[in-house]
């Protein structure tokens, strides 16, 4: 039995007192997607995506979409929400899709919108893809809710089909925040959404957690009693009837679609290295890499060029008891998309297998090469050659 650990590695970036004072960063452009005009905010990515599709159905009220069948779930319900119809094609257990297949479903179901999504930073063969659908006179959409950051030959993903979504929060340390960038046709109608604020409440609650994420990062031992206080606190916005939006939450609800990114979070993302939060995520990958014992099971067997890695995913035997493992020792793994959001039927053999053995290591930019050592000597040690691949 481990107990308490001086030693914890959160799973996602924290927020320090020096972000929320820092002012405007002098650099001059931040880069695809953060600079590019047609870019529109939202609070969540889920939400850009109803609001897109929302727009498409209104053109096309029998839209069908080519959709991944290993996804998060939030945007499935946020397409159909929408009301659009929706078929799957296969993505194998590299997290990749077999452009043979995709031609074949396509000819067969005859999808306006092929919607990819880029897993984890790791690109899928999107020219191809915009080949593809060209003469199809299809649609394309890029999910890059998990890779902001990252390019293929040069040219960030995002940027390939005609509509693409982002997930700030999930790399940068933003209370909530996502784009929705129209690379071409324009949806004039997207611009001109009434979006309202969350609240205080929400923006503050989150706030606070990234807080208390960084100080867990820094100050392990504290780990334990900071995440009491944090639960504490929620339950007494909770029981006083404070309402708050998520933004972590797995599920669609259209009473918060029309939510605005928040103030603070515009503010931040001003100050933010955001080369050098790259620059991090990718040194950090290596380094675990480069520690790892080699009998844990990469999902990826490298790390391309351009690529900003989100997590660094490995295979497990049981996923749950693995995170658990790992939680008790001071790591926080991520147990990623454990279930479909549909009957389970969409999902071919490896979408399963994904769902049931990907476990995420962080490489965040907050972390110490100490923190990335502690990592991966207690992933060998939990994983231990019983990896599945």
């Amino acid at each position: 039995m481990v107990g308490v650990t001086a030693t914890c590695v959160p799973t996602y970036q924290g927020l320090s007192a020096a972000d929320l004072l820092r002012g405007t960063s002098a650099t001059a452009s931040r880069g695809f997607p953060l600079d590019v005009p047609g870019r529109l905010p939202f609070y969540r990515a889920r939400n850009a995506i109803y609001h897109l599709f929302r727009e498409l159905v209104e053109r096309n009220p029998r839209l069908t979409v080519l959709a991944p069948d290993y996804n998060s779930g939030n945007e499935v319900l946020a397409m159909r929400a929408a009301g659009a119809q929706i078929h799957y094609y296969p993505i194998d257990r590299r997290m990749q899709l077999d452009v043979e297949t995709l031609r074949a479903l396509c000819d067969r179901h005859r999808p306006d919108v092929l919607y990819v999504i880029h897993y984890i930073g790791w690109a899928q063969p999107v020219s191809l893809l915009a080949d593809l659908c060209r003469p199809r006179g299809m649609f394309l959409v890029e999910d890059c809710a998990l890779s902001l950051l990252s390019d293929l030959d040069g040219q960030p993903l995002g940027s390939f089909g005609h509509w693409s979504v982002f997930c700030l929060y999930k790399t940068l340390p933003m209370p909530n925040g996502a784009l929705l960038i129209q690379n071409g046709p324009r949806l004039d109608a997207l611009a001109h959404l009434p979006l309202r604020d969350a609240g205080f409440a929400s923006e503050m609650a989150r706030t606070t957690e990234l807080l208390v994420q960084r100080v867990r990062g820094r100050v392990g031992g504290a780990s334990a009693v900071l995440e009491t206080g944090k639960r504490a606190l929620g339950r007494l916005a909770s029981a006083m009837g404070v309402a708050r939006a998520n933004v972590g939450d797995i599920g669609f609800n259209l009473d918060e679609v029309d939510l605005a990114m928040s103030p603070l979070s515009v503010r931040l993302l001003d100050g933010f290295d955001i080369q050098g939060i790259g620059e991090r995520r990718m040194e950090n990958y290596r380094r675990l890499d480069a520690l790892l014992d080699p009998s844990v099971a990469r999902v990826f067997p490298d790390l391309p060029e351009g690529t900003c890695p989100l997590f660094f995913p490995i295979f497990v035997g049981d996923k749950h008891a693995a995170a658990r493992a790992l939680h008790r020792r001071g790591v926080d793994a991520l147990e990623f998309w454990n279930e479909s959001s549909e009957s389970g039927e969409e999902m071919s053999d490896d979408a399963r297998f994904l769902r049931a053995h990907v476990l995420e290591l962080p490489i965040h930019q907050d972390l110490t090469p100490r923190q990335i050592a502690y990592m991966a000597e207690h992933v060998s040690e939990v994983t231990g050659g019983r990896a599945v691949r």
